[in-house]
């Protein structure tokens, strides 16, 4: 920031956060950077290398296990929700339903499709198997939470 009138120079310079320096236009511009290089080693320190965010800095009560992806526990609350919703209204819903309404899409490995072709049962087992590990999945996560575990 160009400093241009003493109430911000003055400022400027009781405050502690900031460094005030005062450059003579009639220095060439190698000679400023040098100064400048030989105040900021004086006065204050870097870190080199790209700027990250640091865990070790964090202001985080509590810290991730692990990362987490949040479409995938987006989906498992969805999918956690719908369930809840069903056992309160007494509706009749299965796992495949639930799975096509929160669009849950399961692939498969190369080597189980090259081995056999599944019939439509098998995909509804494989669909309903996916369902009840999504809700596990939430059930899990809203337990940790309870107990303050994150991740």
């Amino acid at each position: 920031m160009l400093v241009e009138d003493r109430d911000t120079a003055i400022q400027s310079s009781e405050d502690v956060s900031s460094l005030l320096i005062r450059i003579p236009k009639s220095l060439t511009r190698k000679q400023i950077d040098v100064a400048i290089e030989r105040i900021f080693a004086k006065e204050m320190t870097f870190e080199r290398g790209r700027q990250t965010r640091n865990p070790n800095r964090s202001n985080a009560r509590y810290k991730l296990s692990k990362p987490i992806n949040v479409e995938t526990y987006k989906m498992a609350f969805d999918v956690y929700e719908m369930l809840l919703n069903k056992e309160r209204s007494n509706v009749k819903l299965s796992n495949y339903v639930i799975a096509k309404r929160v669009g849950l899409v399961v692939k498969r490995k190369e080597e189980t499709l090259k081995e056999q072709a599944m019939t439509v049962a098998d995909e509804r087992r494989t669909i309903s198997v996916a369902v009840t590990r999504k809700k596990k999945m939430a059930v899990d996560a809203i337990r940790n939470v309870a107990e303050g575990k994150f991740g």
